[in-house]
């Protein structure tokens, strides 16, 4: 991957499987037009063998040598369509494994469901399980680069992981082994167990405000200082109103204290997947902005912001279609019809190894996509730093110059927030532990 941008579907497959499978029906429709051209020239050739003399403009050994060409170009085109429907299959393989592991916690029936598809797949082709093992193997081996692999990090080895704000959570997890399977979270998951309570205070409100016209813009809108939780709320022509929350990651590793947005939130959420002080203060806000059940709410979120927002975005009680995801340390499932934007740094310890890179079978609708970089650069390169939410903001800025059309979708909903608009404002909640 290198120090560069990278953009594509978060999963091992960056193709739609059943646009690549079409794809290598067109080339076997293309190879039989092609074969019975050559067939065609052929036979002129033979008709016009047994004619000699000046009076002919193509000869018969020109027609052979042009129907061979032709011939050449049917043959090729016919192996390239065996061999693209193959990898189609093999792409069909992985998504749909991907696909069971997701379902197979809470809904194993569904889950179930896709084995015969599988089976099908399976039985078509020995070679497809094991070129399937492979695009996964290749994807694992990618997802974490540069983690844990800075020169400053070789050189400090113990040091740099026995400090910094992520040992309390990274360092217990990792080596008791309880962070595996958390770097996703799978469909149907709801967070357990009885709110911690906390108290929810508006504390900055702006009227008159804009709507963020790119994704550059929209990070801009990520807390960062007291408030943990800034809504957008979006006053449309005939009364309709939208919601958009932006949620901040932890603001403080030490226990006890009065921030619901701590390393005791962080393990309720990611290990517990109960509902924490965090996940709490967050649906207060938002009935306090006056978001009603079935009211369009999206989500813009940086690290501990995603695990606090999970369960809303997956379950509701919000219609939810877009969610901008920034280090999210364990990737939410969205249905097909949500569109999931992620910023990841694989050398980033929480959004790169707490979420192990997420699902190799992506999630989220076909206009979803993924940002990647290394997240810190230089001789002093880190995978602490490489989680700072300014250097996520330098990856987006890279990523909007690359102008590349997976951007696309994402614009288009960010202009349409613009259309019929009367009023936004801009409300930030603070929220403390009794």
């Amino acid at each position: 991957m290198g120090d560069g941008v990278s953009i594509g579907s978060g999963g091992a497959i960056d193709v739609d499987s059943g646009a690549f499978r079409a794809v290598g029906q067109r080339l076997a429709l293309l190879a039989g037009e092609v074969g019975r051209s050559a067939d065609a020239v052929r036979d002129a050739a033979h008709m016009l063998s047994g004619i000699h003399g000046p009076s002919l403009r193509v000869q018969p050994a020109d027609l052979h040598s042009h129907a061979g060409r032709l011939q050449q170009v049917a043959d090729h085109a016919a192996e390239t369509a065996v061999s693209t429907q193959l990898m189609a299959d093999v792409f069909e393989l992985a998504e749909l494994r991907a696909r069971q592991q997701a379902l197979a916690v809470n809904h194993p029936d569904q889950a179930l469901a896709l084995q015969e598809r599988v089976d099908v797949l399976l039985s078509s082709d020995p070679r497809i399980a094991g070129m399937a093992d492979e695009v996964v193997r290749k994807w694992a081996d990618a997802r974490l680069e540069g983690l844990g692999e800075h020169p400053v990090e070789k050189m400090l080895q113990s040091g740099i992981w026995a400090s910094g704000i992520l040992l309390p959570i990274v360092a217990g997890v990792v080596a008791s082994g309880l962070m595996n399977g958390k770097g996703t979270t799978p469909f149907g998951t709801t967070l357990k167990g009885t709110a911690p309570p906390v108290t929810v205070t508006e504390s900055a409100r702006v009227s008159g405000a804009t709507v963020p016209r790119d994704l550059g813009q929209v990070l801009a809108r990520i807390p960062q200082g007291d408030a943990q939780v800034r809504i957008e709320k979006r006053t449309y022509t005939g009364g309709r109103v939208e919601y958009t929350a932006y949620v901040a990651g932890t603001k403080t590793v030490v226990p006890g204290t009065k921030q619901p947005w701590d390393m005791g939130s962080n393990w309720d959420l990611y290990i517990d997947r109960e509902k924490s002080a965090s996940s709490a203060a967050l649906s207060a806000a938002l009935e306090e902005a006056g978001a009603e059940p079935g009211d369009r709410v999206d989500f813009v979120t940086y690290s501990q912001g995603g695990l606090a927002t999970n369960d809303l975005a997956m379950n509701g009680p919000y219609e939810t279609k877009v969610v901008v995801a920034v280090a999210d340390p364990s990737q939410m499932s969205l249905r097909d019809d949500q569109m999931l934007l992620e910023v990841t740094h694989p050398d980033d310890l929480v959004g790169g190894g707490l979420s192990g890179g997420g699902s190799f079978g992506g999630t989220g609708s076909s206009d979803s996509f993924t940002i990647t970089r290394q997240g810190s650069q230089g001789p002093l390169g880190n995978s602490l730093d490489a989680h700072f939410l300014d250097n996520y903001k330098e990856t987006v800025d890279e990523a909007m110059k690359t102008n590349d059309v997976r951007f696309d979708p994402y614009n288009e909903h960010l202009a349409a927030q613009h259309r019929e608009l009367e009023s936004v404002e801009l409300i930030d909640y603070t929220a403390v532990r009794p």
